[in-house]
């Protein structure tokens, strides 16, 4: 069973501006490096695609990678401006934190295969109301 040991946050608040915890985007670039794929940067950008579509799920009841506008994830990076050519979508709902959240998409394959994307080169992660969690992964053009 492929395991992730996340021992801090990378959280953004909904009042403020966004962060990357650097422990945590060491933790997650140290497990990528261990796969041989290279390393991730913070991006506002994807932060807030992650955010708006944790924020329309809570708001609305649903829970799902297509947006209730039928939306994909790939529109709403595009929609925030991040020209890409590769983009992935991690959610989760219900974990108390990041460590259960990242321990979960570690042992789901497809979850795990977009965190250690050798296309990916940049990600937003945030925990919306209703402990809904998502990250984006992506790659410019």
């Amino acid at each position: 069973m492929k395991r992730l040991c996340l021992c801090v946050a990378v959280m953004v608040s909904f009042g403020g501006p966004g962060f990357a915890n650097p422990e945590a985007m060491r933790a997650l670039n140290d497990l990528r490096a261990s796969k041989g794929v290279a390393p991730v940067v913070y991006s506002a950008k994807l932060e807030a695609a992650a955010q708006a579509h944790a924020l329309d799920m809570a708001k609305h009841g649903y829970f799902a990678h297509e947006g209730r506008n039928g939306s994909s994830v790939g529109d709403r990076v595009k929609k925030q401006g991040f020209k890409w050519c590769f983009v992935a979508e991690n959610l989760a709902k219900g974990q108390r934190d990041l460590n259960q959240v990242m321990q979960a998409w570690a042992t789901s394959p497809g979850h795990y295969a977009n965190l250690i994307h050798k296309k990916a080169r940049a990600l937003g992660l945030v925990e919306g109301p209703d402990r809904i969690w998502a990250m984006v992964l992506a790659a410019p053009c």
